[in-house]
């Protein structure tokens, strides 16, 4: 996604000035060629990148003033493109089918990571271009956590308010148990105090019962994320990765909490269905 996209210039928007569309180009050439250096292992620095698109580096401060926004700008549009992936995924399935829409986005999710692991690694492992690990207490250091507070940016609220929106609808149309305040643990209540108050916009979506419903969400997130991870490292043995064994397994762990178990012969074949999509439209890209 350009920045020109992401920013929502369109038929319906006020005309740029020639200034203002030449500073929108530059934002993308410098998110193509970051993400191109990145997936080809390449140390990504401002230096580097300077010298990549003919400029002086304080030239490029002009558009990006530190390392920080640097890793903010290719980190959004990758959680954008991410996002787009998952919704083309489950796009033909329909809203009026939330628990296929989860799946595929799941699945896609997957197939994506396992694709771009130097990508999946910035945006959801170190968050620093230096490869070191960033973690830190605050809500902002966690991708999803960022989007259920509210706080988040751009391309982590669009992922997570996707999940989040298809979990919503399955809510709605085969309503499953969540668990009330009372039942969840103390410290989950606290650090989620926003949520269950529907301060955020994904605790509006989540409905009257917001806190339990971001519960579900984040457990399922915990789920997904861990066994993805574990299979982009390399730490379960490569023919249960492709075979996807475990992710099936996990998947319909997750789905179990949700109402989907019943349904899961189905999902299975939608999940193989998206992987084999993707895998066509990868062959053809070569």
């Amino acid at each position: 996604m350009t920045q020109r996209e992401s920013r929502g210039e369109g038929p319906d928007r006020p005309v740029l000035t020639r200034r203002e569309r030449q500073r929108l180009a530059t934002f993308d050439e410098i998110v193509e060629l970051g993400r191109s250096m990145l997936r080809d292992g390449r140390e990504v620095t401002l230096r580097a990148l300077a010298t990549e698109m003919g400029l002086t580096p304080p030239a490029l401060y002009r558009y990006v003033k530190n390392p920080a926004a640097l890793n903010e700008l290719l980190s959004d549009a990758i959680f954008a493109d991410v996002a787009r992936e998952m919704v083309e995924a489950g796009e033909v399935y329909g809203d009026e089918d939330p628990a296929a829409q989860i799946v595929a986005a799941a699945t896609a999710f997957r197939d994506w990571a396992l694709d771009n692991k130097s990508e999946f690694q910035l945006v959801f492992v170190t968050n620093s271009l230096s490869g070191e690990r960033t973690i830190r207490t605050e809500s902002g250091s966690y991708p999803l956590s960022r989007g259920v507070s509210g706080t988040g940016s751009h391309g982590v609220e669009l992922f997570a308010d996707h999940f989040g929106g298809a979990l919503a609808r399955l809510s709605k149309q085969s309503p499953f148990p969540v668990p009330a305040p009372e039942e969840l643990d103390p410290d989950f209540v606290a650090v989620h105090s926003q949520a269950s108050e529907a301060r955020s916009e994904l605790a509006a979506l989540l409905g009257k019962d917001a806190l339990g419903m971001v519960w579900l969400f984040e457990f399922a997130w915990a789920q997904l994320f861990a066994i993805v991870t574990l299979e982009v490292y390399g730490h379960i043995r490569p023919q249960l990765i492709k075979s996807g064994v475990l992710f099936r397994a996990q998947m319909r762990e997750i789905g179990s909490r949700v109402g989907m178990g019943d349904d899961w012969e189905r999902l299975v074949e939608v999940s193989q269905a998206v992987a084999e999509r993707r895998a066509k439209q990868r062959a053809a890209i070569v």
